[in-house]
This record gives structure tokens, sequence and C-alpha cells, in this order.
């Protein structure tokens, strides 16, 4: 009996070294893919091959535009197939619905924006100077702290902002042409990015199985799962992002304009633009229009610091699991270190692309994971 008992102590202890081995293994793992990672993203930066990759992408940048705009439109057009409603007429029908979406929403959200930004660049003196005030009354109360040079704080608290308002107020007519030249010699790259994009939704299927006859037969099958699955989670990540942040901007602009807000549209519109960046994004376009709302008065601050919590908590509560309960479920902790690492090589617009990024990365390596075993216990 006593040797039994040896034994099966044995073997536990075994099962406990053997199970511990496996999670050191894991880790051993994860970090030499980490590693490696860090590894390929320090050399594409010295190498210089971000720059030639961002060069090949601006050649090719119509064929992937009508890529997208295929590869999103395809499920509507396929739908109306279903329907009975032959392929190439649903799409012109889909493609005509979209078009007059975006002028409709451009013939009434430029000129309005044009005209807030016009309004608010004649009152940023005034701005600043209530932000000024503000300050001021801020540094006030702690003047009788001994110890602490209140006033040489203030001083280059003072320079800081009148330094940042002279380059903006300077730099910004420049910058704002800028973004115009940009605008209009980009058209003709979307415009040519549309055509492409309906020609290819008109045989978007053989367009796919031709990507796929390039590959051998037998590895066929397998592409074509990881391709619908990419494509899936990617779609609604992309559809549910969108539609919520479209539902972010309507609802900031209404409130914004109820309560009196300069230049609501604008900052509705900023608000569903980085609303895109999960998490940190609502707070960033909510504390600028807070900023504005308290330089105008503190009853249009608070109630427009009172907008942003109540649109914020009608997206966490309402839209999120409502729109977006199809999505792909990814790791807070995984999405940001996916946004600093996007934010760091692609900037804003990274952040914005970080998240479909990190879904579609995700379905590769459960894809991978599956087909050839990798940490399965």
């Amino acid at each position: 009996m006593e040797k039994k008992k040896k034994s099966e102590i044995n073997i536990e202890n075994v099962n406990e070294v053997v199970s511990l081995s496996s999670k050191i293994l894991h880790i051993l793992y994860i970090a030499m893919i980490i590693a490696c990672v860090l590894i390929v993203t320090i050399l594409v930066k010295e190498w210089g091959i971000l720059k030639f990759i961002f060069t090949f992408l601006k050649v090719l940048s119509p064929l992937f535009i009508g890529f997208v705009i295929a590869w999103l439109f395809n499920p509507l057009v396929k739908k109306l197939e279903n329907k009975g409603i032959p392929r190439m007429f649903g799409s012109i029908l889909v493609y005509a619905v979209f078009l007059v979406i975006i002028a409709v929403f451009l013939r009434f959200l430029v000129p309005t924006v044009y005209m807030q930004v016009n309004e608010l660049i004649k009152n940023l003196p005034s701005i600043f100077n209530e932000v000024k005030n503000s300050v001021n009354e801020i540094f006030m109360k702690f003047s009788h702290v001994e110890g602490l040079d209140i006033d040489s704080i203030r001083t280059n608290v003072m320079t800081t902002m009148e330094t940042k308002l002279t380059d903006f107020t300077t730099t910004f007519p420049t910058m704002l042409l800028d973004i115009i030249v940009k605008f209009f010699s980009s058209l003709v790259t979307i415009g040519l990015g549309l055509f492409i994009g309906l020609y290819m939704l008109f045989d978007f299927d053989s367009i796919s199985r031709h990507f796929l006859n390039l590959l051998p037969e037998r590895k066929r099958f397998e592409a074509q799962v990881l391709l619908n699955n990419i494509g899936g989670e990617v779609r609604k990540s992309v559809n549910g992002t969108m539609l919520v942040a479209v539902m972010v901007f309507v609802c900031d602009s209404i409130g914004f304009m109820i309560v009196g807000l300069q230049a609501p549209v604008l900052f509705g519109l900023f608000c569903g633009i980085t609303d895109l960046i999960p998490y940190i994004g609502p707070y960033i376009g909510g504390a600028l229009a807070v900023v504005i709302g308290f330089s105008q008065s503190t009853f249009i601050g608070v109630m427009t610091l009172i907008i942003c919590v109540v649109v914020q908590c009608v997206e966490n509560f309402i839209l999120q699991p409502v729109v977006m309960s199809k999505t792909m479920k990814l790791h807070p902790v995984t999405i940001m270190i996916g946004l600093l690492i996007f934010n760091n090589f692609f900037g804003i617009i990274g952040m914005i692309l970080a998240t479909p990024c990190i879904a579609l990365l995700k379905v590769i390596w459960e894809f991978a994971r599956s087909k050839y075993e990798i940490l399965q216990k």
C-alpha cells in the first residue's frame, strides 16, 4: 500500500513539473514571437522598406480603393442577385445609391463645416482670452502654497499657450490650403478607384476564384476558408465601427447645436472621426468640445460635457452591444498595444485602422493555430 501511495505521489509531481514546463514553453514561445516582430519592425524602419511600400501602395491605390469598395458591397449585391435582380443591374443600383448618399452628405456638410471653421478662427482670440483667464484663476487658488513658485509656472504656461496659438493661427491657413490641394489631387485617384470598384463588383466572385487558382490545388480550399473568415470578421468590424461613428457624429452635432456650442457640426464631426479610435478616441474628441464650451460660458461647458457623457454611455451600453454584437471580440490590452504600434508607424490613420488589422491578424493566427496545432494543450 505504501509503495502505491508513493508511486501516485510521484506521478502527481511529474504531472506538475510537466504542466509547469509546458507553461514556461508557452511563455518563451510568445516572447520569441514578440522578439521576432520587434526585430522585423526595426529592420523595416532602418532599411527604409516602409517608404518603398508606401510608394508602391500609392501607385496601386486606385486598384486598392476599387477592391475595398467591391469587397464591401459584394454581400449586398449578392442579396439583390438572390432576389432575382441581375448582378450588373444590382451593382449599378448599389453604386448609384452610395454616390447619392455621399453627394448629399458632402453637399450639406462641406459648406457648413467651412462656415463654422471660419467662425471658429475669428473667435479664437476671445476663446484664448477666456482660457487664459480660467488658467489664471486656477493659479490664483494655489498662490498661497509655500515653496511653490506659482508666478514662474504661470508665466511658462502662458508663454507656451501664446506660442501655440501664434503657431496655429499662422500655420492654419497654409495647412488648410494644403489639405484642399491634396483633396482635389486625390479626386482623380478616388474616381479611378470608383470605376475599378464598379467593374470588379460586376464579377467579384470570378476575380476571387482567379486569385485562388494561382495557388496549388490542394491549398485552395483552406485559402478559401481563410479568406471567407477574414472577409466576414473584418467586414463586420468595419461596418459596425463606421455605423457607430456616424451615429455619434449625428447625436453630438444635434446636442452641441441645442446647447449653443460654437461650430457644433465641426466638433460633432471631430467626435465621430475620433470615435473610430477605440477606448481613447471618444475622450480626445469630447475634450476639445468641452474646452471650447467652457471658453464660451460655464453653462455651455457643463452642458457640452453632459452631452459627451450621455452619448458615450449610449454608445457603450446600446450602440456597441446592438450594432457590434457580432463583431470579433478583442481583448482591450491587445487593442491598446495595437494602437501604440500603429500610431508609432502611421499616426492617427494607423490608430483608426488598428482594430480591423488586429482582427485580420487574429483570424490568421487562429487559422494557423488550429491547422498546425500551435500552443494546443
